[in-house]
């Protein structure tokens, strides 16, 4: 149900015509997409849920924060009870730490002491999550994404590891680089390339470009290779919506204009038409062609339109927080955000139920 609301949240929300998308119209559809009402995106979004929480960190690169202390209030509250009921945020997932810190950074807050453990003291998502990582016997554990997000949240707010941390920047760049298959490719496990975790490592290596050309470029020359006649990308032998915004991103990264560059236009259009291929008529997303509209969809779509508006202004990389001033977060008192949040929901509560009861579905991932 919970996701349902979500997807529905951004589908009406959306009102872009469908077409093609130039660098001045990039930033108008963004807005469009964020624009859920007076009270913004992200009073309507469950903190520490995955999807919420990428959706606040699209909110908070887009400069929509409207509704940002309720959701990190929210998002207090979910760290220190993780923390507090099973000593962390997951059992086995580093990428855990990672999305909930970039989210909180996103909105201005510093992970770095955020939440309260089971003694009451502060949270360092980033030295848990990252340099001090104890929870599994590796960053990498979960595969390679353990080890990209890792550096794309060291690298978000430019965290430097002590001396003695367990991993350095370094050691998290070899071990990157190490996972490149002979294809140029990265994959989740090793011997498998896929391009939505090829299109992850550039993201992750984009500061580091001119230390390892021969790894971009290896990894720029499969994604072209991946791209089909009409400008998407098949991952698994499948295009979607999803793959097409993780390349957008990669390319924005390095500085790569994902409508122009020859590597990326072919006879059916550039990588952004690729994944305008995949907006239906109400300007939402979908996963698969033959999908209806979604939240994850929509949602990845939507940042890679962030990162795509954000190199057209010259802005920093869609995951370089640098720019964001950072401040110490403390909850008000009895204010956990989710009040506010089943309150936005009321609104589009009947939405749901006739969407529901008229049969149609909303893919999610």
């Amino acid at each position: 149900m919970k996701r349902t609301v979500l997807c529905v949240l951004l589908i009406v929300a959306l009102v872009l015509p469908v077409g093609a998308l130039t660098g001045e119209e990039t930033a108008g559809a963004l807005a469009g997409l964020l624009d859920t009402g007076p009270a913004g995106l992200l009073s309507a979004l469950t903190p520490g849920d995955a999807l919420s929480d990428w959706a606040a960190i699209l909110a908070g690169r887009a400069g929509e924060t409207r509704g940002a202390e309720a959701y990190l209030s929210g998002l207090w509250d979910y760290v220190s009870r993780q923390y507090q009921e099973i000593g962390g945020l997951d059992p086995l997932q580093a990428t855990e730490w990672h999305r909930v810190a970039l989210a909180v950074t996103a909105l201005g807050a510093d992970p770095t002491c955020f939440g309260l453990d089971a003694r009451g003291e502060p949270i360092d998502l980033v030295a848990d999550g990252v340099y001090a990582w104890q929870t599994t016997e590796s960053l990498g554990a979960q595969g390679l994404n353990g080890w990209i997000f890792a550096l794309l949240l060291l690298d978000a707010g430019g965290w430097e590891p002590p001396e003695t941390a367990r991993y350095t920047r370094q050691h998290i760049l070899r071990a990157i680089l190490e996972a490149q298959e002979p294809d140029g490719g990265f994959g989740l496990t090793a011997g498998a390339s896929d391009v939505d975790l090829t299109a992850m490592a550039l993201q992750a290596l984009a500061p580091y470009r001119e230390d390892c050309p021969e790894a971009v470029q290896g990894a720029l020359d499969y994604l072209s290779r991946a791209q089909t006649a009409r400008g998407d990308f098949l991952a698994w032998g499948t295009g979607s919506a999803e793959s097409c915004a993780q390349v957008v991103i990669a390319l924005c990264a390095l500085g790569i204009d994902p409508r122009l560059d020859p590597r990326f236009v072919k006879a059916g259009g550039s990588a952004l038409d690729g994944l305008l291929l995949y907006r239906r008529e109400d300007g939402a997303f979908c996963h698969s062609l033959e999908d209806e509209a979604g939240f994850l969809a929509t949602e990845q779509a939507g940042l890679a339109l962030c990162a795509l508006e954000r190199m057209d202004g010259g802005g920093a990389r869609l995951y370089d927080f640098t720019d964001v001033p950072l401040q110490a977060f403390q909850p008000k008192k009895g204010g956990s955000g989710y009040l506010l949040w089943a309150a936005a929901l009321l609104p589009v509560a009947g939405i749901v139920i006739i969407l529901v009861r008229k049969g149609r579905k909303a893919w999610t991932g």
